[in-house]
């Protein structure tokens, strides 16, 4: 496996503005401008991107980083069950200016604040009508404004392609992290979708593979076969940003109950996450704290 997220690869779209403000960064000489991002996302669902944004953000914050995690799923936003905490307030309260981008950062521990997903919860109109794309960029963006003191932005965008898209920005050094969970002709064929529906639209941004539940060799396969469908197809070049083996023990503890850092603590998942982590966050420059 590769050991480090490597260069993005290139498209042949037309540059977007995040595209063309990544691209002005490097010609001045100025990479690693702006605060790391992982876009955590699949091709369909199931592929588990909610435990693995989670044990991204854990792992980073439990090194002392100060993270930034955001459930992008307007719909359910399952984070803020998944860390055992109660927010007052969601991002899609950001629509209409029922509150401020602040209101919407709840602390799960010292060094981690999540943005909870999910409906409004201040003042809201249940039968509103749903969320425009427009209206979900311009959400995204005031909660950019909370990624300013932070080491690390994770972002939850599942399997939906305009979340991905509402939550890239010109602001942030970006990845795409495309969650593949299977070796099977549709799993493999949905993440290479994924990979080929993002380039399009932004050339520019780096793109890599997770494999999630698998491990050694199988993993390896998983990302051979992803990476020789961009290669045929698309001209590009895909990077293996590692694997988060199936963990049972991580099932059981949080199926009993058991808070989600604490049943993470030592598993072989967030072991894995671990490594994935401050591999980013090692390519990078120092963070302010200068940690």
């Amino acid at each position: 496996m590769s050991s480090l997220l490597m260069s993005p690869p290139r498209g042949t779209a037309a540059l977007s503005q995040a595209d063309a403000v990544r691209a002005a960064r490097t010609g001045a000489g100025s990479e690693g401008v702006g605060v790391p991002t992982l876009l955590v996302a699949s091709g369909r669902g199931g592929s588990g991107t909610t435990l693995v944004a989670a044990l991204l953000a854990v792992s980073a914050a439990g090194e002392g980083k100060r993270v930034l995690l955001i459930d992008a799923d307007d719909f359910v936003g399952p984070l803020a069950m998944t860390l055992g905490v109660t927010p007052r307030a969601s991002w899609a309260d950001l629509r209409g200016g029922r509150v401020t981008a602040q209101d919407v950062g709840t602390p799960v521990s010292a060094t981690l604040t999540l943005v909870a997903g999910g409906a409004p919860r201040v003042g809201a109109d249940h039968a509103a009508t749903p969320m425009t794309a427009t209206e979900r960029r311009a959400c995204m963006r005031r909660v950019s404004a909370l990624a300013d003191q932070m080491d690390l932005v994770v972002f939850d965008c599942g399997a939906r392609l305009d979340t991905v898209l509402g939550a890239v920005t010109p602001h942030a050094d970006e990845r795409l992290v495309a969650v593949s969970a299977g070796s099977d002709p549709v799993a493999l064929a949905a993440t290479y979708a994924l990979c080929k529906a993002v380039v399009q639209r932004h050339s520019a941004l780096p793109v890599d593979v997770l494999v999630n539940r698998h491990e050694g060799s199988e993993a390896t396969r998983c990302y051979d076969a992803i990476d020789a469908g961009a290669r045929q197809f698309l001209g590009l070049t895909l990077r293996l940003a590692g694997a988060i083996p199936a963990d049972s023990t991580l099932d059981a503890a949080l199926r009993a109950g058991m808070p989600f850092p604490d049943a993470a603590a030592g598993s072989p998942a967030a072991i894995a996450a671990h490594d994935v982590v401050m591999r980013v966050l090692a390519a990078r420059t120092p963070s302010r704290s200068g940690a």
